[in-house]
């Protein structure tokens, strides 16, 4: 069943592309823009080789509205095996190249695409060129135009199908451990993008009423490079294809004929590259930053990160008379845990309780692994009532954690300090709250300790939220 849907899909994007390439068409059999090459390459990469005889299929059915397949010569023949077999190949190959995956996000994706794609459609063009020669008798003045519309057209469409594919897949398998700038909501990214649309509509509206494309059309390569250098490879291509659809839109409806193709089609493909390759770069200096300051296993800070951005929020803390809680948290007996069920338990372990203290954390608040199994919390403007009741709903959620494979549960000591003094440094509330944990021990394991609330009186107060 998933077979039949997958290769309707590919049918019906084929055909859907076709139809939308052949507006574009400048010579016979000749687009320039050519998407529809895209989706045989991306079906046969993810999907494998069963899906060639289906874009054998989709290549026949896309041209059929206009063209029916039935009444194809020798040149319609000839070029469709040559479409299917070079993005045939390009999708085979590629599913053997452990480097390269989808979405785009790593510099290496993006050059093994780019690289790729741009060899398979010159060879894909030279073999169009050649076709042609033999059933056209081609004037060799207009070779050259030809091979480059053939190669630009399909370079441009392939990338810009991958890199909405890329946004596509990209939407449910989220792979950036940092914020970008859809995290925070929609409405500023969708307001970046009607504002780069309208300059693009602007910018098409005026210089193609003059025809003067080869003197301005660079200029919508700035707003797209802007995108990628300040928010990454997403917003990039999200700008690169709202430019790209802008302008196309723009021809159509306008009737922009003056533009030269080849000019349209060498922006549309720069654009695209150039999204790519400086939002990879991007995402490159944001992913080693994140590694530089976490650690590996459970995505928390590590011990450096934590102090560096510990000693800040005191500071701000102190500078606004804001309340501050350090609580440290210790798991019980975890050394049995790893001596018994084995280091991938226990690693198991550590994962489940950093999320667990992500769980009762804002996002004011800092949260770091310091230690083997030992991680600590900031609590920004918490009175120690209120961490004191963040602190035993922390240790609860950690009772309920289970260790892989048995029926044991684990536990935790916390230990919380806090922001009493202006002079009190961060180490200060480190070593105070150490010594809360130390009690919490001696008192039997499994429960809180603070240096200013007494358990024994306390009635707790709700969580800051």
């Amino acid at each position: 069943m998933t077979y039949i849907f997958r290769s309707a899909l590919l049918i019906f994007l084929y055909g859907a592309l076709w139809q939308f390439a052949s507006l574009f068409e400048i010579n016979q059999m000749v687009s320039a823009f050519y998407p529809a090459a895209g989706v045989l390459f991306y079906f046969i990469y993810r999907f494998g080789p069963a899906y060639i005889p289906i874009g054998a299929i989709a290549i026949m059915l896309g041209a059929s509205p206009t063209d029916p397949f039935w009444e194809w010569g020798g040149l319609q023949i000839t070029m469709a095996i040559r479409q299917l077999f070079f993005y045939s190949c390009l999708g085979l190959i590629l599913r053997k190249v452990p480097a390269f995956s989808l979405p785009l996000m790593r510099m290496y994706s993006v050059t093994i695409l780019i690289g790729s794609v741009f060899l398979t459609t010159i060879l894909s063009a030279i073999t169009s060129v050649v076709l042609m020669e033999h059933y056209l008798g081609l004037d060799p003045s207009d070779r050259l135009n030809i091979f480059v519309s053939f190669w630009i057209g399909d370079l441009g469409g392939v990338l810009m199908f991958i890199a909405a594919v890329s946004l596509f897949l990209d939407f449910f398998e989220k792979e950036n451990s940092y914020e970008d700038i859809f995290d925070s909501g929609l409405l500023r990214p969708v307001m970046l993008l009607i504002l780069i649309s309208s300059a693009t509509t602007l910018l098409f509206v005026l210089t193609g009423l003059q025809a003067e494309i080869s003197r301005f059309g660079y200029l919508i390569l700035l707003p797209v490079a802007w995108a990628a250098s300040f928010y990454g490879i997403r917003f990039a291509l999200f700008a690169a294809l709202c430019v790209n659809t802008t302008a196309v839109s723009h021809y159509i409806l306008l009737g922009l004929d003056t533009y030269p193709a080849i000019e349209l089609q060498t922006l549309f493909s720069v654009n695209l590259g150039m999204a790519m390759l400086l939002g990879a770069s991007l995402e490159e200096r944001r992913l080693a930053m994140f590694d530089a300051a976490h650690d590996p296993l459970t995505q928390m800070l590590n011990r450096r990160a934590f102090y560096l951005q510990g000693q800040a929020l005191l500071e701000r803390c102190k500078r606004q008379d804001r309340q501050l809680a350090l609580m440290m948290i210790d798991l019980d007996h975890f050394k049995h845990v790893n001596d018994v069920w084995g280091h991938q338990a226990g690693d198991n372990v550590l994962m489940k309780v950093a999320e667990c203290c992500r769980k009762v954390s804002r996002h004011t608040d800092i949260q770091g692994r310091i230690g083997g199994e030992e991680f600590v919390l900031l609590l920004d403007d918490a009175t120690p009532e209120q961490a004191f009741a963040v602190a035993e709903r922390l240790r609860m959620m950690v009772e309920k954690v289970l260790i892989p494979k048995t029926s044991e549960h684990i536990s935790t000591s916390i230990g919380l300090s806090h922001l009493i003094e202006k002079e009190d440094s961060l180490e200060d509330l480190l070593k105070q709250a150490d010594l809360a944990l130390y009690q919490a021990k001696e008192a039997g394991r499994n429960n809180c300790r603070s240096t200013v609330v007494n358990p024994r009186t306390l009635v707790v107060e709700s969580a800051p939220v």
